[in-house]
């Protein structure tokens, strides 16, 4: 054999070495990858949030599905930023190795830093019932906020077509309150008959700033209101205290959101109105859902696109509610399993 062809050989048994090799990395490449993806994700929520009892019912309903699924899963509800705040919350959660951040931000307008933090870590985000303005999400689940104003703007303007308005706005800094509001002025506004006797924001959805915005507009109108545009029922239930406290006995139409017990108890005995109805487990489950496809890179359900001051937008999974009327309690909400009668119109404390 000559000295030409042992080289050869060489040289090709090198390269077939070589060719193995890549192919060994490329195949372990591969199963790692795919064990990646098949390995159970963990995910991480931050509700920067206020009283209202639907967020703690929220929190539990994705523990829940996390546990159906076999995620890891760890929740941090933070109503006043301390002892810490919601943006170091979330950094904490994202520094434990998490795959996915679900998050409802206390200002929707300043979450660039926890929005950054996450992308530099690798960690998708879910944006959660509160539309976090100006920052690329992968996702938004909640409800629509434009519609369901309409639907309260709609309800109030064909139930008191004259008369004094109250009109109550939620946080200035909430993304969705203004949508809410704008969405019910396409209905209010139209009223030639009307008289409105203040238009203010709620700071941080607070019901004591709510109530006393109630007193000094009421008072100040003569002890006079026909209706009250109220953003949620913490808020109607300010509202409704204000009035007991004035001791108006005139009818005064309430209307209010989330379909929370004390406000379903006050429409079956007739001193709030209406509230909307969403399926907050549904939501929530929802949520989670999707920060699982996220973390596995699935597909996920989207079925609009929402403006939150992008380019192009954010794709979203929206639903819209149900109106809550003393007729429908029943149909909506008890014969549904959310309630129970006892609960409603018996003597069951709040649970």
């Amino acid at each position: 054999m000559t000295k030409r062809s042992t080289t050869t050989r060489s040289v090709v048994c090198i390269a077939a070495c070589a060719t193995m090799l890549a192919i060994v990395c490329f195949l372990s490449a591969c199963s790692t990858q795919e064990q990646a993806k098949n390995a159970a994700p963990k995910i991480g929520v931050s509700f920067g949030v206020g009283e209202a009892a639907r967020w703690q019912n929220e929190l539990e309903y994705m523990e829940e599905r996390a546990a159906e699924l076999g995620v890891g899963i760890e929740t941090r509800l933070n109503k006043t930023d301390e002892p810490k705040t919601q943006t170091e919350d979330c950094k904490e959660l994202i520094d434990s190795g998490i795959d996915a951040l679900i998050v409802t931000p206390r200002n929707v307008d300043d979450m660039g830093e926890v929005i950054s933090y996450a992308k530099e870590h690798r960690v998708k985000v879910v944006n959660y019932a509160r539309l976090i303005t100006n920052q690329d999400l992968d996702l938004f689940v909640g409800y629509d906020s434009g519609r369901i104003g309409q639907i309260l703007g709609q309800y109030l303007s064909e139930t008191v077509y004259t008369g004094d308005y109250l009109l109550l706005q939620g946080d200035p800094g909430d993304f969705n309150a203004a949508l809410l509001y704008e969405g019910a002025m396409r209905y209010i506004e139209p009223l030639d008959d009307i008289n409105i006797i203040a238009d203010k924001a709620v700071t941080k959805w607070s019901a004591d700033e709510a109530k006393q915005i109630t007193l000094d507009a009421v008072t100040a109108n003569g002890n006079k209101v026909d209706a009250i545009l109220a953003p949620n029922d913490k808020i109607a239930g300010a509202c409704r205290a204000a009035l007991d406290e004035l001791g108006l006995t005139a009818p005064v139409v309430i209307t209010g959101m989330d379909a929370e017990l004390d406000a379903v108890r006050r429409i079956a005995a007739g001193t709030q109105n209406v509230t909307m109805y969403m399926n907050l487990k549904e939501l929530a489950n929802t949520a989670v859902n999707e920060a699982v496809n996220l973390a596995k890179d699935d597909p996920v359900n989207v079925n609009t696109k929402f403006d939150n001051g992008t380019e192009g937008g954010v794709d979203s999974n929206l639903i819209t509610g149900k109106l809550v009327t003393k007729e429908n309690i029943d149909t909506i909400l008890i014969d549904s399993g959310y309630y129970t009668k006892e609960q409603v119109y018996g003597e069951s404390p709040v649970s």
